[in-house]
C-alpha cells in the first residue's frame, strides 16, 4: 500500500525539477517501479541502489517536505520525482473530492467494475467557443487540448504538470467533475510513458473527452459547476440488495453495497480506496460506517436499515453527518417495486442508464441462458468466482437474480447476485454443473472505423489525421457514408481539416494552428460516436431480446 500524492504536490515537484531531470524522467518514467519499496522505522523507504527516498507509509502527501532523498537534492532530484510519479494521485476518488454539504463525504468510487458499466460520460457540443483566459475551467481546457494535439504517446512531464495544476485548481474551486478527468488524463500520460498494463486507450479517450466537454460547460455562463450536491432524506427503511467488487484502471479498489427504499429508489454505500484487486476481499469483510453503524458490506447487503437525517446525491450515493442515526431493522427481503416491475420495462430503463443499468428478475437459469419476461439473456459473471457460482446454480425457473446489462453486448447481462448471494464473493454449496460456453465477445459496429480514428488521435495526436493520413481518412469517410452514417463522415472530415490546418508566421514559417479548434472537432466527434453507439446498441438489444417467429 503506497501513500497518495496530491496533484498540486506532484505538479510543484515537476515544475521545480531542472529540464535535464525531467528529460531523464521522460526517458525512464517507470524506473521507480523497479526499485525496492519497504517499510522501515515508521516510514516507507524506496532504495534505488545508491540512494534512498523516504516518505510516509500511508495517507496523502500534501507537501514536498514530506519526501526526502539521501542525495540531498530534494525536491530537484530525479529519485524523489520518480517516486512521486509512481504514487497514486489523490483526488480521483469522489470520496476525497465530492461536496456532500455538512457532514462526512461517502467513501465510494465513481468508477464501476468493467463488466456491465452502463454509462459513459455525456458531452455536449453546442457550438460555443472554448474556454479562454485564466480560471480553472480555462486551465483544464488548455491542458486537455494540448495533450490531444500532441497525443498521449508523445506527452511527457510538462504535459502532466499542466494537467495536475489544472486538476488542483479545479478541486480548489470545487469543480470536482472537472478535477477527476484532469487527474485521470494525467495518470494516463504516466501509464503510457511507464508502459503500465493498466492503461486502456478507450477509457483514456473517454476521460479526455470528459475533460474537454466538462471544461467547456463549466466555463459557459450558467454552465454546470461540476459539483456533487447532497440533499437531506426523510426517515426511511433501506433494504440491502447486494455488494459488488470495484477495481478501476486508475488504481482504486473496494466494494460498493446497494440498497433500496420502499419506493424502489436505489442507494449505495462504498469503501473504495487506492489499491489493487487484492483489496476487494478485505473490503468485503471490513466495516463500513454509516450513521453509527459499522457493518461489513457482506452483512449490510443482507440487512434492513432504519436511517434518520441521512443525505444522498442525485445518483443515490449516501452520506452521513453527525446527526445521522441508523439501526438494523431485521433481515432484508427481496420484495417491493423493484421486483414487481415487468421485465420489459426494467430492460428499457436499464438501457437508458437508469438504476445504474440494474434489473431485478425472477428467472430461469440454464447454463448461460437466463429466461426472463424480457426474453432470453446471456448470463456472465463479473469475476472468476461469479462464473464458478453460475455453474453451481441448478437449472430452475425460480431463481431471484440481480443483473446489470452490458450495453455494448446486446443480450448480455452480468449476474451480480442470485437468491440473496453475492456471486463475486460467495462460495455456493453443491457440485458444479457442466462447463459454461465461452463468454460472448464484443462485436464490431458500423461506428468502429470512427472510433479507431478518434482513439488513434488520442494516442498519437494530430499527426494521425493530418495530410499523411488523408487517403485513409477519405476512405473511412466514404465507408461511413456507404453505411448510411453521413454525420459521422462529416465529423471525421472536419477533424481531418483541423488536424491539417496550419498558419503562417511573419517570417513565412508554417506552424500548426492552436489546438482549440482541433479539440472542439474531436470532442464533437466523440459526442456523436457515444450517442450514436447508444442508439445503435438499443436497437441491437431490442433485436436480441425480441422473441423470434414461432
Amino acid at each position: 500500500m503506497r501513500p497518495q500524492v496530491m496533484p498540486a504536490v506532484l505538479a510543484a515537484a515537476l515544475a521545480a525539477a531542472p529540464a535535464r531531470v525531467t528529460r531523464r524522467l521522460d526517458a525512464a518514467p517507470g524506473a521507480a517501479e523497479d526499485w525496492r519499496w519497504h517499510p522501515e522505522g515508521g516510514q516507507l523507504h524506496v532504495s534505488t541502489g545508491q540512494e534512498t527516498v523516504r516518505l510516509p507509509l500511508a495517507g496523502v502527501l500534501t507537501d514536498l517536505a514530506q519526501i526526502t532523498c539521501t542525495c540531498l537534492l530534494t525536491p530537484r532530484c530525479l529519485h524523489a520525482l520518480s517516486v512521486l510519479s509512481a504514487l497514486p494521485p489523490a483526488g480521483t476518488s469522489p470520496a476525497q473530492n465530492e461536496e456532500p454539504g455538512p457532514g462526512t463525504p461517502p467513501a465510494q468510487s465513481a468508477e464501476r467494475p468493467e463488466p456491465g458499466t452502463p454509462r459513459e460520460p455525456r458531452h455536449e457540443d453546442g457550438g460555443h467557443a472554448p474556454p479562454e483566459g485564466g480560471g480553472p475551467a480555462g486551465m483544464a481546457w488548455e491542458a486537455g487540448a494540448e495533450v490531444l494535439a500532441a497525443g498521449v504517446a508523445h506527452a511527457g512531464a510538462a504535459a502532466r504538470e499542466r494537467l495536475l495544476r489544472a486538476a488542483h485548481a479545479c478541486a480548489e474551486a470545487r469543480l470536482y467533475d472537472l478535477a477527476r478527468p484532469a487527474t485521470a488524463v494525467a495518470q494516463g500520460v504516466y501509464d503510457v510513458r511507464a508502459r503500465r498494463p493498466q492503461f486502456e486507450l478507450a477509457a483514456y479517450a473517454r476521460d479526455l473527452a470528459d475533460l474537454l466537454g466538462t471544461a467547456r460547460r463549466a466555463a459557459e455562463p450558467g454552465g454546470r459547476s461540476g459539483r456533487r450536491h447532497y440533499e437531506a432524506l426523510p426517515s426511511l427503511i433501506l433494504q440491502g440488495l447486494f455488494s459488488e467488487p470495484v477495481v478501476t484502471a486508475s488504481g482504486y479498489a473496494g466494494v460498493v453495497t446497494w440498497l433500496a427504499d420502499a419506493a424502489g429508489r436505489l442507494y449505495s454505500v462504498g469503501d473504495v480506496t487506492p489499491g489493487g484487486v487484492e483489496r476487494v476481499g478485505a473490503a468485503y469483510r471490513a466495516a463500513v460506517r454509516f450513521g453509527g453503524l459499522a457493518l461489513s458490506p457482506e452483512r449490510l447487503g443482507r440487512s434492513r436499515v432504519f436511517a434518520q437525517h441521512a443525505a444522498a446525491s442525485a445518483d443515490g450515493r449516501l452520506s452521513s453527518t453527525k446527526e445521522t442515526k441508523a439501526a438494523i431493522h431485521g433481515d432484508c427481503a427481496w420484495t417491493g417495486p423493484l421486483w414487481t416491475e415487468p421485465p420489459a420495462g426494467q430492460l428499457a430503463r436499464a438501457l437508458r442508464g437508469e438504476r445504474d443499468g440494474l434489473m431485478f428478475l425472477r428467472a430461469e437459469l440454464a447454463g448461460r441462458d437466463l429466461r426472463t419476461g424480457a426474453g432470453i439473456l446471456t448470463a456472465v459473471g463479473a469475476t472468476p468466482a461469479a462464473e464458478a457460482n453460475l455453474r453451481k446454480l441448478a437449472p430452475a425457473p425460480a431463481h431471484d437474480v440481480i443483473v446489470r446489462v452490458v450495453p455494448d453486448q446486446p443480450g448480455v447481462v452480468t449476474v451480480l447476485a442470485a437468491d440473496r448471494h453475492d456471486l463475486p464473493f460467495a462460495d455456493l454449496p453443491g457440485p458444479s454443473g457442466p462447463p459454461l460456453p465461452p463468454k460472448p465477445g464484443r462485436r464490431a459496429t458500423p461506428l468502429t472505423p470512427l472510433h479507431r480514428v478518434l482513439h488513434r488521435m488520442a494516442m498519437g495526436g494530430r499527426a494521425t489525421a493530418g495530410p499523411t493520413a488523408a487517403a485513409t481518412i477519405a476512405a473511412t469517410a466514404a465507408r461511413l457514408r456507404r453505411d448510411q452514417l453521413p454525420t459521422a463522415a462529416a465529423l471525421l472530415e472536419r477533424l481531418a481539416r483541423q488536424a491539417a490546418a496550419v498558419r503562417r508566421t511573419v517570417t513565412g514559417e508554417s506552424l500548426p494552428e492552436p489546438p482549440d479548434e482541433l479539440a472542439r472537432a474531436w470532442s464533437a466527434a466523440m459526442t456523436y460516436a457515444g450517442r450514436a453507439e447508444e442508439e445503435l446498441t438499443l436497437r441491437l438489444w431490442r433485436a436480441a431480446t425480441e422473441p423470434g417467429p414461432g
